[in-house]
């Protein structure tokens, strides 16, 4: 034997090797899922008829046009189109369905296009009522992504 075996035969006699323990592993606790959004019934038929209420309170700040009446064929489908999104968002938000947001949304765009074409139809000027009318489709659109931003809603029974 050298003196390199013996070095070696002592230092390993002397400190044992002992099998390398790993860490524990670390305790990773997901966080509850958020609730769902919970509105009773009143404040579900209070938001759909609040926002019924200012979907139709358009129409009602914009005067009468003068003479005859001509309503084009090209407005017709746009006219049938956000009637039929109010009254598809105002149920949604009733019954507070998944799909509410969307459809509000979308009928603020419609009473924003609305707006846009009664003078471009020769109906009435430009003139106050159509910045309300702006203003009324505006606050339709943000409460539609309010309500997307805040996520399903749930019916409470």
């Amino acid at each position: 034997m050298s003196v390199a075996d013996q070095r070696s035969v002592t230092t390993s006699q002397a400190t044992p090797r002992l099998p390398a323990v790993p860490p524990p592993p670390a305790q990773h606790v997901a966080p509850p899922p958020a609730p769902h959004r919970r509105t009773g019934r009143d404040g579900n038929r209070a938001l759909a008829i609040g926002f019924a209420v200012v979907c139709l309170a358009g129409p009602f700040v914009e005067p009468m046009p003068t003479g005859d009446i001509h309503i084009p064929l090209w407005q017709i489908p746009i006219e049938l189109a956000t009637f039929a999104s109010i009254v598809a968002a105002t149920i949604a938000l009733w019954r507070a369905s998944r799909h509410a947001p969307r459809l509000v949304l979308a009928a603020g765009a419609l009473l924003a296009v609305m707006t846009m074409v009664c003078p471009l139809a020769g109906h009435t000027p430009v003139g106050w009522w159509t910045w309300v009318q702006a203003g009324l489709s505006l606050a339709v659109m943000a409460t539609g992504a309010a309500l997307y931003r805040r996520g399903p809603a749930t019916p409470s029974a």
